[in-house]
Parts: structure tokens; sequence; C-alpha cells
């Protein structure tokens, strides 16, 4: 049996559209077109961290029986949710699929929350670890919380991060001269 840890979120239901159980969607991923490639999806209650149960067969996947690209969301339509008083029921939902179903990504690029947890060293002096990435606008950046609770915002650039290895959860990075103050981390 699948849980919600398992799961990454590709789009989270809005409110349904039209009345023939069309549900309105935003996207959550980079990759919008796997909605037409994926044959179900898992619906999860965001407020109680639960798997939502599927009325018509009973079980927790939820075929996706039509996709319509629109501007600035999905349309979807569930196999069997034909009508828009079943579908209201799915209004907040995220839709989740199977972690190992992620896109795969080229070497050099790595999903957001697989960097988080790593650990951060320069010239092999544990920095810290990264607990989010955040973008403030001019780039990502890697927020490493040190030693004592101190947060280091370091940028997500090949001039800072010279090396990232997610299966050992160890950051390398080269940070200019006053970039950090040894008292603050």
């Amino acid at each position: 049996m699948i849980n919600t840890s398992q799961l990454i979120y590709i789009g989270k239901i809005s409110k349904t559209t039209g009345i023939k159980g069309s549900v309105k969607v935003f996207s959550l991923t980079d990759f919008p077109e796997r909605f037409e490639k994926t044959d179900y999806v898992y619906l999860v209650d965001e407020r109680k961290h639960e798997l939502v149960k599927n009325q018509f067969n009973d079980s927790f996947k939820f075929k996706i029986s039509d996709v319509e690209f629109m501007q600035g969301f999905i349309k979807l339509t569930f196999a069997d949710y034909d009508d828009i008083n079943d579908s209201e029921k799915l209004k907040g939902m995220l839709i989740g699929v199977e972690e190992e179903k992620r896109v795969k990504l080229p070497t050099d690029q790595f999903y957001f929350y697989d960097i988080i947890g790593c650990q951060v060293f320069e010239k092999d002096k544990f920095i810290g670890k990264v607990t989010s990435v955040d973008n403030y606008g001019s780039s990502d950046l890697l927020i490493v919380r040190g030693v004592e609770k101190k947060e280091l915002l370091v940028p997500l650039l090949k001039e800072f991060v010279k090396n990232i290895d997610i299966v050992n959860k160890r950051i390398d990075v080269e940070l200019i001269d006053g970039f950090t103050d040894e008292n603050e981390i």
C-alpha cells in the first residue's frame, strides 16, 4: 500500500469546470505533459495528509481519462467522474505520482527535494546543512543552516557550487572572501 510520503506532487485541483465532472488543475511540475502520459494518479487531502479513496473503484488510484491544456491551467477529467457533484469532492486535493515515476533529469540537474538535507562543505570544512532552496528573483539560493543555527544563503551557481553529490548527500562550495564570517556560522 502506498502512502503520501512516497509521492511527488504534480498538480492541485482548484475547482470544477462545467457540469460534466472536469476539474481545473494548477500544475506543480515543470513537465505538464506528464498528465497525458500518466496512467493513473493519487489524490491527497493536504489538510489531513491522507490519500483520497476513489469512490468508483474502491482504490486510491484515479485514472485520467481526458487532459486539456488551457491558458494558465490544465483541465482534467477522471474516469467515471462525469458529474459535477462527484467532482466537487475533489476540490483542493493534491495530485501525486509515485516518486519512481518522476521525470529523469540530465546529470547536472537536480530536484530541490534531493538537495535538501545535503551537508555543505568548503575545502572539507563543514559549513552546515541545506534546509531549503529559495529564489528571490536573481537565482536559486541554497539556505544553509550552520552549526550554531545561523543561516547562510549560497547562490546555486557554478561559481559557488562546485559539486553536488546526491547519493552521499554532500555539496562542495567555493565561497569568495568575506562571504561568511566564521563567527556567524
